[in-house]
């Protein structure tokens, strides 16, 4: 416990100390990593501080906070003299990370436990239920004021990775620091409109594809569905936004682990894992991936088929050893 406050104390005196960030979140963003940034740019602005943040990909839809639309490109960047790597590892971060690399300091702040990156100073907590709570953490510690802006994307990335506190990582500190981040101003209904319940009719009509995908083993322990890159042409959705319908085949009563298979372009697959009580994490790990103890993923490459295969056996070796 020692060892994690004097990380902290020496992650905030680093925000003391310098003047001029960029901050990047990962690749195929979501409300975590962009409330994540969305907070801390705008508290790093009241503080006195030069900063940026950077997105080299097309924004989910809705866009969630209006100060977003001050995202900028990697190659609007010009010199980094500290980059913050927010809710993944700087390798996660798509077209920016040969752009980090060239920083002359990186600071990586995440809570996903399979982080294990190199950062001149890097925080992880995994015991926290998003970055965002972090950042909250941060700005609480440098005296920073939890404007309305602030407290509305703060929220919003607590909500998405708790699942609109549905989650178990839902605590009291999380539903407490909600009721504060709403006190201060945060939207509650918009942002669970935009991050739960505004998609396209394009969205809704491939959801309607995918589960007519959808499977399970004999047993019922393993739901799956599979999306190939064809159907995302089909349909004229994203496949970088389908990560979401993995949450369908875990609402099947008695599903012990939920699989989406997403080819988001021809011979590389997305692998979604849920589950409400199994280690998806260390499944997702063996097959390269990471993320968190009930949800994680990994990027398989080659025959659809026999991945889907060798992941379901995979899942169903996963169960048989934790129920022992």
């Amino acid at each position: 416990m020692k060892a994690q406050q004097s990380a902290f104390d020496a992650l905030v005196q680093a925000f003391r100390e310098n003047d001029c960030f960029v901050l990047f979140g990962h690749e195929n963003p979501d409300p975590d990593s962009l409330g994540s940034m969305a907070g801390l740019h705008l508290g790093l602005q009241w503080f006195g501080k030069q900063s940026a943040m950077v997105c080299d990909e097309r924004l989910p839809y809705p866009l969630y906070w209006p100060v977003l639309q001050n995202l900028q490109t990697s190659a609007q960047i010009q010199e980094i003299q500290t980059a913050v790597v927010l809710d993944c590892e700087p390798e996660r971060t798509g077209l920016a990370s040969d752009l980090i690399r060239q920083a002359k300091k990186v600071i990586n702040i995440d809570h996903h436990p399979s982080n294990k990156a190199q950062a001149h100073i890097r925080y992880v907590d995994s015991e926290e239920p998003a970055t965002a709570s972090i950042v909250y953490a941060i700005l609480t510690a440098l005296d920073v004021p939890i404007t309305e802006a602030i407290a509305d994307a703060l929220y919003g990335g607590i909500i998405g990775d708790t699942g609109g506190f549905r989650y178990a990582n839902t605590t009291s500190d999380v539903l407490a620091l909600g009721a504060e981040l709403v006190t201060k101003g945060a939207d509650p209904a918009s942002n669970a409109r935009a991050v739960f319940e505004t998609k396209s009719w394009n969205f809704m009509s491939l959801l309607g594809h995918a589960l007519s995908t959808m499977q399970r083993t004999q047993n019922g322990d393993i739901v799956s569905m599979a999306v190939r890159h064809r159907d995302f042409e089909e349909y004229g959705v994203d496949p970088n936004d389908g990560d979401q319908l993995v949450q369908y085949a875990r609402m099947v009563e008695g599903v012990k682990v939920a699989i989406l298979f997403r080819e988001t372009t021809p011979g590389v697959i997305r692998l979604g894992l849920r589950s409400h009580a199994y280690d998806v994490g260390s499944l997702a790990r063996s097959f390269g991936g990471g993320g968190h103890r009930l949800a994680s993923g990994a990027t398989l490459e080659g025959s659809f088929d026999q991945w889907v295969a060798a992941v379901i056996s995979a899942a169903q070796e996963l169960i048989d050893r934790e129920d022992g």
